[in-house]
């Protein structure tokens, strides 16, 4: 859980929400840890 403030207007959240896909796309490495877990790892 994060310490920060939830966010209730549609400008505020926009932005998060656009980060976090660059995020991932920056941390490929990330993305793959996903499918490791055993209970995802047949859609690797």
């Amino acid at each position: 859980m994060s310490k920060r403030v939830p966010v209730r207007t549609k400008t505020k959240l926009r932005e998060p929400a656009n980060e976090h896909p660059t995020m991932l796309e920056r941390t490929p490495e990330r993305v793959i840890a996903y499918f490791q877990d055993r209970r995802v790892r047949y859609a690797a």
